[in-house]
């Protein structure tokens, strides 16, 4: 498997995130929320966002139709993030707020 062209990664408030971004897909991984950490179900994500989570981490939200997922990163990543995710994903969800 090649090397994904951005791989990040918070552990922040006994929570962890990653997103590492390849070519041609996404990978997501987030305990924020959750009980134990998850794999984001990629194949059924619907769509994307980027939100405010707190003064010192942003998240970022995977849609499904059944659940959002959202994994937690460092807010001097959200510009590189947004960039790289509208290559592979497409321009992201209207705001929640």
């Amino acid at each position: 498997m090649p090397d994904p062209t951005l791989d990040l990664q918070l552990t922040w408030r006994g929570t962890f995130g990653r997103v590492r971004v390849f070519a041609d897909h996404v990978q997501a991984e987030t305990s924020y929320e959750r009980s134990e950490l998850t794999t984001v179900p990629m194949d059924t994500v619907r769509g994307w966002r980027m939100e405010p989570c707190d003064f010192d981490a942003v998240c970022v939200e995977f849609v499904t139709p059944d659940d959002t997922f959202r994994v937690l990163l460092d807010t001097s990543d959200e510009g590189v993030t947004h960039h790289a995710l509208v290559r592979v994903l497409g321009d992201p969800l209207p705001s929640q707020s």
